[in-house]
């Protein structure tokens, strides 16, 4: 059988030259479709990049911060540079810095300023220590609590006729307009009407100088901003600090102590994003360092089910 296949292969060459030549021209045509599959395909892959370089980038929402830059301190206040800093300021800058889709800048204005932007649409978030009342969450959103310090309250040096919250009544203070300690005390003088306080409001806080100075009998604030107050204006040889327990502190404010950002009552996507990076700072101990940078290891711990606590307490008197 190869004796046969030898001699047609030798009796046929041209044929056997004509066959390698369709062969070759085969090959010639399938690399030519290969070649022309892989330049569509790279085309296709090239049109693919140029939509994709071509895309516009996701546009970020601006979010404007308010504040008044005037403290308390260490909580927000505008330091010797001309920059605003403090715990409040830190904090929220911590929790946009995990919200790329917003970008964001502060704004400086008049306390009152704050809400009136947020109404018209200026401001997005209010930042200044705000405490809780009813009246601004039924108009506004609250987001987590942030802050949940100690309070204190601050009189003049021998002066003993107040040791707690028990014996403010008849005695003089300054608050205020729109601060979480009007709200308070003009609770506390509805329900002591035959022993009110007797309450000063001021435009300029200088309330401890006044302490110090004996033009009012006593102030009520946080402890971390009180000590701050009194190192920075060199008061502490003029100043007594009477600790208050937090539980004496919640009734005497209506039984919430946190402190809060606020955003316009409709923005509940920007609120939830500031809650979830809020959270998400308490349990990675994000927030505890800060504090105890701002406060001191003494700091109080602020938890994620005082968190919650504060949510629930908001959600049952907005519901009643």
């Amino acid at each position: 059988m190869r004796k046969q296949l030898k001699k047609k292969i030798a009796g046929l060459l041209t044929a056997s030259f004509i066959v390698a030549s369709l062969f070759t021209g085969c090959g010639k045509k399938e690399d030519t479709d290969n070649t022309t599959k892989e330049s569509e395909s790279s085309t296709e892959a090239s049109a693919d990049n140029d939509v994709e370089d071509t895309e516009a980038p996701v546009e970020k929402r601006k979010i404007v911060i308010a504040t008044s830059g005037a403290g308390p301190e260490p909580f927000c206040y505008t330091d010797e540079n001309g920059e605003l800093t403090g715990y409040d300021i830190e904090l929220i800058r911590l929790v946009f810095e995990g919200l790329p889709q917003y970008d964001v800048e502060f704004a400086v204005c008049e306390f009152q300023s704050i809400f009136t932007g947020i109404d018209t649409g200026i401001y997005q978030v209010g930042l200044n220590h705000l405490g809780y009342n009813k009246e601004r969450a039924e108009k506004y959103l609250y987001t987590d609590t942030y802050d949940v310090g100690s309070h204190s309250i601050a009189v003049r040096k021998g002066y003993d006729e107040i040791k707690s919250l028990a014996d403010i009544g008849g005695h003089s203070t300054q608050i205020t307009a729109a601060s979480a300690n009007e709200t308070t005390f003009l609770r506390y003088n509805e329900e002591n009407p035959d022993n009110p306080l007797d309450l000063t409001y001021i435009e300029v806080d200088n309330t401890l100088v006044d302490v110090a100075n004996g033009v009012v009998d006593f102030e009520y604030f946080t402890t971390a901003t009180l000590e701050a107050q009194i190192a920075e204006k060199g008061l502490e040889d003029k100043i007594d600090l009477i600790p208050v327990p937090i539980e004496d502190s919640e009734n005497f404010t209506g039984g919430l102590k946190g402190i809060f950002y606020i955003v316009a009552k409709d923005d509940t996507q920007l609120a939830d994003d500031i809650n979830a990076r809020i959270e998400e700072l308490i349990a990675d101990g994000t927030v505890a360092e800060l504090r105890a940078e701002w406060f001191g290891d003494s700091a109080d711990e602020l938890t994620l089910e005082y968190v919650e606590r504060c949510k629930e307490y908001i959600a049952n008197e907005l519901s009643e």
